[in-house]
């Protein structure tokens, strides 16, 4: 088995290994034990020929008339299974243990994925709060800088209070010329209105002149007459 790998890969071997149902795990567990998985087609797995060559070894040793180079035959024939099949042993073991090595870096490096993933997010997450300030940080100084502009368009507080000052002298001086007016024009009333009675007197004057101018014109004709 390799011993590389991308961190997608290892989680995809960690997935697939817990999607593996006990039946499968049963009949991989056995293969491995029998090696059939490595036997060619229509050929014994290793186990089964090593019992043949035990049976067959011990077979020589208790049948009559087997010679001793048949017998050393099967001895040697046994050893060298014996031999090979350990050495089997051996390579599935060192394969289990590379296996599990792998395993161990694929845990280590998908507990490293999801930190990063975790970290990344957390850091989506800040970022996303930050634009979120900076949107409204600029928001701000465009709401700023229109009350700026209409600030500038209008006069400044200097001018501003001198026509105030202005205005507030140009109405007293309108107060104070509308109460000359209004007491001049008093006055005129008052003035019209002893006119008026002036010339109703004189005119009342006039009247008892005349009277008494024909009364005398009317005493003196009858003086004559």
């Amino acid at each position: 088995a390799p011993l590389g790998g991308s961190a997608l890969g290892d989680g995809a071997m960690a997935d697939t290994k817990t999607s593996v149902s006990k039946e499968e795990d049963a009949l991989i567990k056995k293969r491995l034990l029998t090696q059939t998985t490595t036997a060619r087609q229509g050929a014994d797995p290793p186990v089964k020929r090593l019992v043949k060559k035990y049976l067959a070894f011990c077979g020589s040793l208790s049948g009559e008339g087997a010679s001793a180079d048949e017998v050393e035959k099967h001895k040697e024939s046994f050893l060298k299974e014996l031999a090979l099949y350990e050495f089997q042993l051996g390579r599935t073991a060192a394969v289990t243990a590379a296996n599990e090595r792998e395993m161990a870096s694929y845990a280590e490096a998908r507990g490293e994925v999801d930190e990063a993933v975790a970290r990344a997010e957390a850091d989506i997450r800040a970022l996303r709060d930050a634009l979120d300030a900076a949107r409204l940080d600029r928001r701000h100084k465009e709401e700023y800088e229109t009350l700026r502009r209409l600030c500038v368009q209008l006069p400044s507080r200097r001018d501003t209070e001198a026509a105030c000052a202005h205005l507030e002298r140009e109405i007293a001086d309108l107060e104070a010329q509308s109460d000359a007016a209004s007491r001049a024009l008093d006055l005129r009333k008052k003035q019209f209105a002893l006119l008026l009675h002036a010339a109703r007197e004189l005119s009342g004057e006039l009247e008892e002149d005349e009277k008494v101018a024909e009364e005398g014109q009317a005493m003196d004709a009858m003086e004559t007459s």
